[in-house]
């Protein structure tokens, strides 16, 4: 599946990268702390959607800047979807620092191994940020800007470091998602899909924001257990479609 281009392109960062690997223990050290980001860097994100919902303006700005919010974090989720489905049903991709025909020395970090046997393309970081990122470029270009850049060099940029990604999973998930979003930030798009979740919120705040909390606290966390509950379940339906096709089979 990988062409030669893509292939080439990730071998020259990978190695480039890995050269620098133990020059600047503070180097080092700084790039790891990033990585440990975790909920944090979504907590940031997260916490601009939340200024920018609540930011005092005229009633016709308030309305617009809702309903590219909510585009945008619908946006993400279905950016998420698809990449959860592109990497369960294309050909499996070892992530860099687990692939030992690499030969490369990677920076020494507590790797979790659960990560062995999920696919690296395409990265689900680069979607949900990318996608979040060019959705608030639509409420203030400036501050999608500042949070394109957190996301190539605070949330990216550690994952190819450390061998989490390859380049081109990172370019991949970052294209679906800014596609996502800026399919789902079109007028037609927009006007359709969020003014009928705002009459939710005025028809019942108690609810609307009930439930809107626990949507943003789930993109904070990547939906860690959602992910891992969906992924559970995926192996387990597979498990069982093959027992039972087993069992007609044997009845045969």
């Amino acid at each position: 599946m990988w062409s030669n281009s893509a292939t080439r392109i990730d071998d020259i960062v990978v190695r480039w990268l890995t050269s620098l690997v133990g020059r600047s223990a503070t180097f080092d050290t700084a790039i790891y702390l990033l990585s440990r980001g975790g909920a944090t860097e979504g907590a940031f994100v997260m916490s601009i959607f939340w200024w920018y919902w609540f930011r005092q303006t005229d009633s016709a700005t308030v309305q617009r800047t809702r309903e590219h919010l909510l585009c945008t974090m619908f946006a993400a989720a279905v950016g998420l979807f698809a990449a959860r489905f592109l990497a369960l049903t294309l050909p499996f991709r070892l992530r860099p620092r687990f692939e030992p025909a690499l030969h490369l020395v990677w920076p020494a970090t507590p790797t979790s191994l659960t990560l062995v046997d999920w696919s690296a393309f395409p990265s689900d970081h680069a979607v949900m940020f990318s996608a979040l990122a060019v959705g608030l470029c639509f409420v203030s270009w400036r501050m999608g800007m500042a949070a394109l850049i957190f996301t190539i060099l605070i949330v990216s940029f550690p994952r190819v470091y450390f061998g989490v990604h390859y380049p081109t999973d990172i370019l991949a998930g970052a294209a679906l998602g800014a596609l996502a979003a800026y399919c789902m930030n079109g007028v037609a798009v927009r006007r359709q899909l969020a003014s009928r979740v705002l009459l939710w919120e005025h028809r019942s705040p108690q609810c609307f924001y009930v439930a809107l909390f626990v949507v943003t606290f789930q993109f904070a966390s990547m939906f860690g257990d959602l992910r891992y509950a969906a992924r559970a379940v995926y192996h387990l339906g597979g498990r069982l479609l093959a027992a039972t096709l087993a069992t007609l089979s044997g009845l045969r």
